[in-house]
């Protein structure tokens, strides 16, 4: 069985369309949504995310809605499926940001068949 795995120099999950992820609407609150919303930049990516190297700047002090652990168990997939369902996640977000063949999709992938 695959283990979900965040990877290094990724920062897919930085990247906010709220019109891409569907079943978000009934996962955050307005003040949640109204926060994304100033947190993320006119090219659509957070303020907090070092692009020079893809690390969050406010990692220890980020909202629940970016805490992959904690705010996928309000979501039913995740409590049938697990790992898998947030292994799909990933390959669905990272293949709509960097292209199913990119570096970070190979990455990713390498990760969890380590597990």
């Amino acid at each position: 069985m695959k283990t979900w795995s965040c990877i290094e120099n990724c920062g897919a999950c930085c990247k906010f369309d709220l019109t891409d992820r569907v079943g978000l609407s009934d996962k955050l609150s307005r003040n949640d949504i109204n926060l994304i919303h100033s947190m993320t930049s006119k090219d659509g990516w957070c303020k907090h995310l070092d692009r020079s190297n893809m690390k969050c700047l406010i990692y220890d002090k980020r909202p629940h809605f970016c805490r992959v652990t904690e705010f996928t168990t309000s979501f039913k997939e995740y409590s049938e499926n697990g790992d898998e369902f947030l292994i799909d996640c990933c390959k669905q977000h990272i293949s709509t940001i960097y292209g199913k063949k990119s570096n970070e999709m190979q990455n990713f992938k390498m990760s969890i068949s380590k597990k």
